[in-house]
């Protein structure tokens, strides 16, 4: 925070979208695919192997896949850790960064504080 506080000039702002894991159970499944411009397709596999809410971390087991004209190109596993931040602690954060008139939105309504685990999150916070 403090790379972008000290990046942005006097009533520079900040907005960016941070979320919380919506499933908590290990072992589950997320599968969803792309197409790249060359028209592969690109498979990604998330596995939940780890999540420790108290200590707001989970470890994710990510496969990936490039599919072309139906053949199996390429394969690629990751270890993908992810730590993150409850609404009130981040905005804690920003403010001992420096940044003051902050607003809190939610699925992207404009000052409409977060309700659900499942809603995107998005703060703005201006450098003054």
């Amino acid at each position: 925070m403090k790379c972008f506080y000290e990046h942005l000039e006097k009533n520079g702002r900040l907005i960016l979208d941070i979320f919380l894991p919506e499933n908590t159970k290990e072992g589950f499944v997320s599968k969803r695919g792309f197409t790249n411009p060359q028209g592969d397709t690109i498979m990604l596999e998330e596995t939940l192997v780890k999540i420790d809410q108290i200590n707001q971390f989970a470890v994710y087991h990510n496969r990936y896949e490039k599919w072309r004209q139906g053949k199996l190109m390429d394969s690629e596993l990751e270890i993908f850790p992810l730590k993150w931040y409850g609404v009130e602690e981040f905005r804690l954060i920003l403010e001992k960064t420096g940044f003051t008139s902050m607003v809190i939105s939610s699925d992207y309504k404009y000052n409409q504080y977060p309700t659900k685990t499942s809603q995107i999150i998005t703060f703005e916070a201006t450098k003054y």
